[in-house]
């Protein structure tokens, strides 16, 4: 009974709720919109509850003190490392020009002047370099009006290079002959008819003036050719040079020279910022004996010097030591060597000035050098260069003009000049048919002097076909005996002009100006005056040359020479040819 009262509740309570709440449904008003957007987020709070904000802490009153030691023991870890090669670069630069072993050249010209040169060498190698060069020129047709005048020279040189990996040994030999006469004559010095059975005098014809040299030179020389200026640089080298004449007379040169140098650290104050040793040694000893003399002479120098540079600044100071050996007679000499070059304008000029001092030998072979109508055997004297200041300016615009500006002074003891002696024991030749004459070399005559030099250069390349140099100098002397410095002009022009057609043509202009000059005449009888002479007034020697080239290996030439004909004197009573051509073949194999 009770489980079916129960039952009955729950159906009547089951009832109730169904009702009530069909009746709220029936109730609900129906809405206006159809669709609910919520835009802001959806954050459930709970109201009145108690919030934390930071995080719980414990505070600890007890403190730790960290307090200890430590050490570290290095260990090496043996590490291999291995390279991998490069591949090399191929580089493709210009092709190199070919070379050719021999080139001779030949022909013939006015006067009877034959002439050939030659030249023979080995190609590229980076072990030897050898060759030889032969010369002839000859003429055999003399200066009109004048005796016996023609003159030859003939020249062999051998030559060669040995290059190892940081040395070179080097040798040269020279031979050469050269022919002359003295055929200057002076117009107040002609006999008539029947003098030479008057003067005690042998005449047999032009081997009575005639003079023959005979030069041999040969030397070796050892070096480094090291490209780091920071390695050892040296060189030594040693040489003999012999001339005779058909005078029996004779000179020995022996020569011994040597030079070492190096890239050395910093200066005291660190200024430089590069700095460069070098020491510069020789030893020059003369023997010259002929019939009647004999004679030494010895120069002995050590020169040491500083090089260094500042910046665009480059200088170097040093010393000459020089002692003299005049046939046992010793003399120690001092000359301050100094110089210094300065960058104005890198790389388009450049200012510099040096001061420098020498003794030097005049040999006879420096002497018949400058004047082969020297006499046999001269007066051979030791001169001193006291001082020598050197200034001047250089530079450049581009690849195509450059130029170069300088005076120098110079203070010379027994400065060498040269004139003529006249008197009876001289030399009688024959002028001309029914005429005799008394011809006579130049002697050496020493002076004191004072020379200012002002020299100018200008050289400018356009491309490769054409160039054109110009250069001008101005002497100023001052001499302490003699009038005039003889045979010396106070004005030097030169012009050298080339042009290339096509690399087929190419023209040459030179022309060389010279200002009048003077000789002297030194007589031997009373009042012992010394006679000046004019050699020429100012003149110009205008020579043209045209060469055209069939071939690169076979080329004609022709060369003209005094055009304007002018015969002029270079040295007193010794005229030149006038007007004279020369013209031959060229060709290399």
């Amino acid at each position: 009974m009770m489980n079916t009262q129960i039952s009955l509740k729950a159906f009547v309570m089951l009832l109730a709720i169904v009702t009530f709440s069909c009746s709220i449904l029936h109730a609900q008003r129906v809405l206006d919109i159809d669709e609910i957007q919520v835009v802001a987020p959806y954050e459930p709070t709970i109201s009145d509850a108690f919030k934390i904000n930071v995080n719980p802490a414990i505070e600890d009153t007890l403190r730790v003190e960290m307090d200890f030691d430590y050490s570290i023991q290095p260990q090496k870890i043996a590490s291999k490392f291995e390279t991998d090669p490069i591949t090399p670069a191929r580089m493709r630069g210009e092709p190199l020009s070919k070379l050719y072993r021999g080139h001779v050249k030949g022909g013939y010209g006015s006067y009877q002047t034959p002439y050939f040169e030659g030249f023979y060498n080995t190609l590229r190698s980076n072990q030897y370099a050898l060759g030889v060069h032969l010369k002839h020129l000859s003429s055999g047709s003399g200066t009109e009006d004048h005796p016996h005048s023609v003159y030859s020279e003939n020249k062999a040189n051998i030559y060669g290079t040995r290059f190892f990996r940081n040395n070179a040994l080097e040798t040269d030999l020279l031979y050469n002959r050269q022919v002359v006469h003295y055929y200057g004559t002076h117009d107040g010095m002609i006999w008539p008819d029947g003098a030479p059975d008057v003067l005690p005098a042998t005449l047999s014809g032009a081997s009575d003036i005639r003079q023959r040299y005979e030069f041999l030179s040969s030397r070796a020389g050892f070096g480094s050719t090291h490209a780091d200026v920071s390695k050892l640089q040296y060189h030594a080298g040693i040489g003999h040079q012999w001339l005779s004449d058909r005078h029996d007379g004779n000179e020995h040169h022996f020569s011994l020279k040597g030079n070492l140098g190096r890239k050395i650290g910093a200066d005291p104050f660190d200024i430089a910022d590069r700095q460069y040793f070098r020491m510069d040694m020789g030893a020059d000893y003369y023997h010259h004996n002929n019939p009647t003399d004999t004679s030494n002479t010895g120069i002995y120098s050590i020169r040491p010097q500083l090089h260094s540079t500042i910046d665009r600044l480059q200088f170097h100071l040093g010393a000459n030591l020089s002692v003299e050996d005049d046939n046992a007679s010793y003399e120690l000499r001092a000359y301050p060597l100094a110089g210094l070059e300065m960058e104005l304008i890198p790389g388009y000029l450049v200012a510099h000035m040096a001061v420098s001092g020498k003794t030097e030998k005049q040999s006879w072979r420096k002497l018949s050098a400058v004047n082969p109508f020297v006499q046999p055997s001269p007066n051979m004297a030791l001169t001193n260069v006291r001082s020598e200041i050197d200034y001047g300016v250089r530079g450049s615009f581009g690849d195509v003009l450059s130029f170069k500006v300088g005076l120098t002074h110079s203070n010379v003891d027994n400065y060498p000049l040269f004139g003529r002696a006249i008197h009876a024991d001289g030399i009688i030749i024959r002028a001309k048919e029914g005429e005799w004459t008394l011809s006579q070399p130049f002697h050496v005559i020493y002076d004191n002097i004072k020379k200012i030099h002002l020299h100018a250069e200008l050289f400018s390349l356009f491309g490769d076909r054409f160039s054109l140099r110009l250069r001008g100098d101005y002497f100023d002397y001052t001499l302490e005996n003699q009038q005039k410095a003889w045979h010396k002009p106070d004005f030097l022009v030169s012009m050298n002009i080339s042009y290339s057609i096509q690399d087929k043509i190419i023209l040459t202009a030179d022309l060389y100006g010279r200002d009048k000059a003077y000789g002297v005449i030194m007589p031997d009888r009373p009042p012992f005056m010394p006679v000046a002479a004019k050699l020429h007034d100012f003149y110009v020697d205008a020579n043209l040359g045209i060469e055209y080239r069939y071939t690169k290996l076979l080329a004609v030439f022709l060369n003209f020479y005094n055009m304007q004909n002018e015969s002029y004197e270079r040295w007193l009573h010794y005229p030149t040819h006038g007007f004279s051509f020369l013209g031959g073949v060229s060709y290399s194999f």
